[in-house]
């Protein structure tokens, strides 16, 4: 492509229209590509959403757990 002086005006313009024709496909591709992170992204998020609720059911049920240990030992005392 150093010798652009030597193509017409034609194949000029057909180079522009073919790289123009290039950049906008590799542009829907990125879109493309980022739209997909972001489902992924977000279906993550679900699942760490559902972790996080089991733990902290987890953790709730354990403090239930100890309040009734300690309530029966106050009343067997």
């Amino acid at each position: 492509m150093s010798n652009l002086q030597v193509l017409t005006n034609e194949r000029l313009n057909k180079l522009i229209d073919e790289t123009q024709k290039t950049l906008y496909e590799l542009k829907d591709e990125v879109k493309r590509r980022e739209l997909e992170q972001q489902e992924h992204e977000v279906m993550d998020l679900d699942n760490h959403m559902k972790s996080a609720e089991l733990s902290l059911n987890t953790i709730k049920n354990f403090v239930s757990y100890l309040l009734e240990e300690s309530k029966k030992k106050k009343s067997k005392k």
